[in-house]
Parts: structure tokens; C-alpha cells; sequence
């Protein structure tokens, strides 16, 4: 538009009204091209502003008639090739707006009509009456064509405006409902904080009563209704683990602590974990030693392998389980193998999804757990990003293994065998603030021939230590004491009052880590999670007091 003001401005002669119309048409048109521009790159929604198209619609009719009234100005009957020029170009200026500036009609109408008024009174001015009729009638023409082009592109942005706000809309209601859901997988965490640890309390007394009460002579009679009562607490134990430890994944808190450790003493826990459940329900559980080393988390491989041996144990009606280490290359698979009903190559990847069970024609019978464990597996080793492998025929048995990074660390001395590190006649101190855990507690021990001093806070312990010359061999607290100090700062008064770092073990219901870890790491001391079963509580103190002795 500039480039043919110019030409026609040389034709016709300078002057300064001539310079005055030409920077008008320069100024406006900057105005106008900046608005686009400011509105090019803006959502449909938003460019549909009233107040925008509305200013947008006043430079645009300002701009169409400053052009079209230096168009008849400069128009001379002398010159008709120059006024043809410029009709031409006002045409053409007219279908340019109405193909890219659709989204505001009113405005591309102002624009366009001092054109096409311009434009015919130019063709009457300049042109012969004959040549002038037929130059009205092919602008009336491009008129048309020119609205009916935009009242199309206006059809199809209003459709966009539309999506636009129809988006806009949905993506408020899916924010909505995503503050909706993580505030209730909030209130769900927070609800299962609460209700597990006040589940786990008398959970864990059961358990160690059952386990106790298994421990001393009985009548037959009485052994088998103990036996079964244990089987359905180990099951009950079983279930509620699987539900904590599916919501931490859920809730992505289960963050891996990836350290060397030694692999026979996870294979250790879990013998003494399930021993007693296989032996109540007629089922040979053999673990072969492992003196290797692996690099991964010992707690969420100690959670794999308990789950591989919980299902072989549950889905095993008789035979015998396996757990195995065997060296592959630069890797360690643990493998844990069955006798029991096998699975169908089929159903070998879905028996990793929630709540899939390998009996589904008994959906009512719970002693297939909960259908957890698998899928429990299969996120932990994504969390690790260790491979999973499965091999299973019907009435053949299965075969689940998990290969963990092997590290190549100098061979310790071989794991001493269980028998041979009794608690007879060690002194154990046993501190917890609930009077059934502390009871049941001081059961097992006292079954295991120890001797006990059970105290309900630090301050209690203390008192009674001070009535005996005796050192403790170690010590078992709870670290969510209902006293001024937790377990950890209980135990740290304790060795200072002996000065010597007595062996001793934290015993908590939180499991999502955290602060108890960290004061563990702290005093160079384990940590047991309610609810425990009793092999794993005699079992931590037999490792506790072997390894202070060696």
C-alpha cells in the first residue's frame, strides 16, 4: 500500500498535503499491524475480546478511508493505467483482509468498504461509461465473493472460539477434579497413617503371643488350634502389609536407599518369617545359602522375596518352596520355586495387576490373600528397575525371580547357623509404652530363655537398671514413646549411663521411613517394623548379639 502511495505520489507531484496523507497512511497502518500482532498469537477466545475487535475495527475504518480518499484524489482521467493501479490494489487489499483478519468481520467491513466506494467512484472518473460499467459490475462481484469468504472464515473461527471455550471449560473441571482426588489420596494417606498404627498394635501383640504360645509344650489338641490361629494372624499380617505397601507406591513415598548388602541376611529374614507358616501348613521351605553381595535396596528386595515365598506358600497345597541364589554373569538372581498348581502361560503377565488372584472360581475364600502381592512386586522392581522373570506350567509349578546388580566384595565369615546362637540367659531390656506388646513381648523372650526387664518409658528403665549390676545384652524400643523422649534418645541416655554402646534395636509402626531411619543410622542400630512376628524379633537379637560378639 505504501510502495503504490509513493508511485502515485511521484505521478502526481510533491507537495505537503501530499507528505501530510502519505505519514497519516503510515502511521495508522503501523498502528493497525501492530494490533495484529498483538493479537495473532492470543487464543481464540481471547481474541474475540470485544473491546480489542472494537479498536481494532476503528483503525481499520480509518485506514480503508484515508486510502480511499487519497485514491480519489490523486485519480486522474489523464492517468486512467494509475487509477486502474489503485483499484486494483484496493481490491486486492479488501480480499487480504477478509482471508486473514476473519476474526473480526466488522472490522475487515470497514476496511473494505471505502475501498470498494473509492474503487467505483474511480472506474466513473477515470474510465469510459462503457469500460466503467463493466468495472462496477466485476467490483460488485468481488465484493460479493469477498463477504461470502468472510462470513465462511468467520463460521469456522467461531466454531474454534467455541472449542476454545469448551476447552477452557474442561480444563477447569479436570483441575477441579484433580484437587478433588489429591486431596483425597490425602485424606486416604493420612487415614492410613492413623488406622495402621493403631491396627499394628494389637496385631503385633497377637502375633508374638501366637508365635510364643507355639513355643511351649501343649496338648495336641490345643497345638493345632494354635497352629491354624497362627496361619490366619501370618495371613491377616500378610493382607495388611500389602494394602500399606501398595498405598505408598500409590503415593509415590517408597523412594529406594540403594546400598551393598549382604544377601543372606535378607534370605535369613525371610527363612524365619515363613518357617513356622510353612511348617503349620505341611509345606518342605528350604533356603540355600548365599555368601554374594548385591547392590540395590535390602528392604525392597527383602519385599520382593517375602511376596515370591508368600505366594509360594499360599498356592503350594503340599510339596515343597525353594528360595535359591544362583551368580548370572554380572548378575545375582534370587529365585524362589514351587510345587504348587502352576499358571497358565496366559495368565503370566496379568497375575501382576491389583487384586488378580490365581484361584479366581473361589473369589470369596481370603486365604488367596488379596491379590496384591504380585502387583506389590512388580512396581517395586520398576522403583528399582531390576527385571522380573516368570516360569510356570500347569500342575508343574512356578518359578518367580527377580536379578539384582551383583557386587564382588571380600567373603566374610559364613552366616553361623541359627541353633547356635541362642538367647539363653541374656538380659534384654524391653521398653514400650503399650502394656499387651510390652506383655507379649517379654513372653517370647522369656520362652527363649531370656531374661526381661520391661519398662513403659526411659525413665522407668532407668530406675529399674539402677537396682542390678548387671549390663544389658541389648535393648528393644519402641520409638513412638508417650514420654518426653523417643526410642532413639531412650536408647542413647541408656549407653550413656553404662558407657558402652549396648546393641539395641528401634522398634516402630511407621513405614514410610523418615525420621526413625535417620536416628537409627545415627546410633549404628537396626529396625524392626510392627506388626512382628516373633522369628523376626528373636531373630534380629540372635544377628544383634552374633555380631557384637564376632
Amino acid at each position: 500500500m505504501m510502495a503504490l502511495a509513493l508511485t502515485m505520489q511521484i505521478h502526481a507531484g510533491f507537495g505537503w498535503i501530499a507528505v501530510a496523507w502519505q505519514a497519516t497512511m503510515a502511521a495508522i497502518m503501523w498502528s493497525s499491524l501492530a494490533s495484529w500482532n498483538r493479537l495473532r498469537d492470543r487464543a481464540p477466545a481471547e481474541i474475540a475480546s470485544k473491546q480489542r475487535i472494537r479498536r481494532l475495527a476503528d483503525l481499520a475504518a480509518l485506514c480503508g478511508s484515508c486510502w480511499a480518499v487519497g485514491l480519489v484524489v490523486r485519480a486522474s482521467p489523464e492517468q486512467p493505467q494509475l487509477a486502474l493501479m489503485g483499484v486494483a490494489t484496493s481490491l486486492i487489499f479488501a480480499t487480504h483482509a477478509s482471508a486473514n483478519w476473519y476474526f473480526a468481520p466488522w472490522a475487515v467491513i470497514a476496511f473494505s468498504v471505502p475501498l470498494i466506494a473509492g474503487s467505483i467512484f474511480v472506474f466513473v472518473a477515470t474510465q469510459e461509461p462503457s469500460v466503467a460499467q463493466i468495472g462496477i459490475l466485476l467490483i460488485a462481484l468481488h465484493a460479493f465473493t469477498t463477504l461470502w469468504l468472510l462470513r465462511k472464515n468467520w463460521a469456522n473461527f467461531a466454531h474454534l472460539t467455541d472449542l476454545d471455550v469448551e476447552r477452557n471449560r474442561l480444563s477447569a473441571m479436570l483441575q477441579e477434579q484433580k484437587e478433588i482426588a489429591e486431596r483425597a489420596v490425602q485424606l486416604k494417606s493420612r487415614f492410613l497413617a492413623s488406622a495402621s498404627h493403631d491396627l499394628r498394635q494389637p496385631m503385633h501383640a497377637i502375633s508374638l503371643y501366637l508365635d510364643g504360645l507355639a513355643r511351649i509344650e501343649l496338648p495336641d489338641r490345643a497345638r493345632m488350634v494354635i497352629d491354624d490361629a497362627r496361619v490366619c494372624a501370618h495371613d491377616l499380617i500378610d493382607m495388611f502389609r500389602s494394602l500399606l505397601d501398595i498405598s505408598r507406591l500409590d503415593a509415590e513415598q517408597a523412594i529406594p536407599a540403594l546400598s551393598i548388602f549382604s544377601v543372606a541376611d535378607v534370605l535369613s529374614r525371610v527363612e524365619k518369617e515363613f518357617l513356622p507358616l510353612a511348617s503349620a501348613r505341611g509345606i518342605a521351605l528350604k533356603v540355600r545359602p548365599c555368601s554374594a553381595h548385591a547392590y540395590s535396596d535390602p528392604v525392597m528386595v527383602e519385599r520382593i522375596v517375602l511376596n515370591f515365598v508368600s505366594n509360594a506358600v499360599r498356592y503350594t497345597p503340599n510339596g515343597r518352596v525353594l528360595v535359591t541364589c544362583r551368580v548370572r554373569g554380572s548378575s545375582l538372581r534370587l529365585a524362589v520355586y514351587d510345587t504348587g498348581k502352576g499358571i497358565p502361560e496366559s495368565e503370566q503377565q496379568a497375575i501382576f495387576d491389583e487384586f488378580r488372584r490365581l484361584d479366581p472360581s473361589r473369589p470369596h475364600d481370603r486365604t488367596g490373600g488379596l491379590g496384591l502381592g504380585l502387583a506389590i512386586v512388580r512396581r517395586l522392581a520398576l522403583a528399582l528397575r531390576l527385571p522380573v522373570t516368570v516360569r510356570s506350567a500347569p500342575d508343574k509349578g512356578s518359578m518367580f525371580a527377580v536379578d539384582l546388580p551383583l557386587s564382588h566384595v571380600s567373603r566374610g565369615r559364613p552366616v553361623q547357623a541359627i541353633a547356635e546362637r541362642s538367647l539363653a540367659g541374656r538380659l534384654i531390656v524391653l521398653i514400650d509404652d503399650e502394656q499387651s506388646i510390652l506383655r507379649a513381648a517379654s513372653f517370647i523372650l522369656q520362652v527363649a530363655g531370656c531374661e526381661v526387664i520391661c519398662a513403659r518409658s526411659g525413665q522407668e528403665a532407668t530406675q529399674l537398671l539402677a537396682d542390678t549390676t548387671r549390663v544389658p545384652d541389648a535393648i528393644v524400643c519402641d520409638y513412638e514413646l508417650n514420654d518426653a523422649c523417643n526410642g532413639s534418645q531412650v536408647i542413647r541416655r541408656l549407653r550413656e549411663e553404662f558407657n558402652l554402646d549396648i546393641p539395641a534395636v528401634l522398634v516402630t509402626g511407621n513405614t514410610a521411613g523418615g525420621r526413625v531411619e535417620t536416628d537409627a543410622g545415627e546410633l549404628g542400630i537396626g529396625v524392626l517394623y510392627k506388626p512382628l512376628e516373633a522369628a523376626a524379633l528373636t531373630g534380629s537379637l540372635e544377628e544383634l548379639l552374633f555380631a557384637k560378639e564376632r
